[in-house]
């Protein structure tokens, strides 16, 4: 009997999840959820922020989940001219020219650098995303500029699961 209870925890669990998915507002992609922010902050602010909302500044893993965010960040800043600038959760600020992404502590595997980037001009040790018109490619940033960004719920990194709220 205490083993049908479970069970039927289990899989009540299941379904609550799949009726209630991402948080509203966010965007679904594979095992994770987005949030394209309107509001600027600076690297560490940004990744402040992603953590209210149990999530993290975003972690690409391959081109599929990169054109995908070009997706959603062209829908929700698509010719807002200040909006060109996307924190990512990677930096290389901990050692110079390693670059990780924040959250898993693992090696960029997969990245989309535009041509001569990263570059350290100026110390830049943060991880940015740019949309120009059609491009989106990544550069090194300042972490002390203040930009958009973008959070994720799930995935490989973080474990954290979709939380609703």
């Amino acid at each position: 009997m205490a083993c049908i209870l479970r069970l039927g925890a289990v899989l009540a669990a299941i379904v609550l999840h799949v009726i209630q998915g991402c948080p509203n507002g966010w965007e679904s992609f594979d095992d994770s959820c987005y949030f394209v922010s309107d509001m600027r902050e600076d690297w560490s602010a940004a990744s402040n922020t992603c953590r209210l909302y149990h999530a993290h500044l975003v972690e690409i893993e391959n081109e599929h989940e990169d054109n995908y965010l070009k997706q959603i960040i062209t829908k929700y800043h698509y010719g807002q001219v200040h909006d060109r600038y996307f924190w990512l959760g990677g930096t290389d600020s901990f050692v110079e020219s390693d670059w990780k992404w924040i959250e898993s502590d693992k090696r960029l595997t997969y990245t989309n650098w535009l041509p001569g980037e990263p570059n350290d001009h100026h110390g830049e040790d943060c991880l940015v995303a740019e949309l120009s018109g059609s491009r989106f490619f990544w550069r090194d940033q300042e972490c002390t500029s203040k930009f958009n960004f973008v959070c994720e719920i799930g995935g490989d990194s973080s474990g954290s699961g979709i939380v609703i709220g």
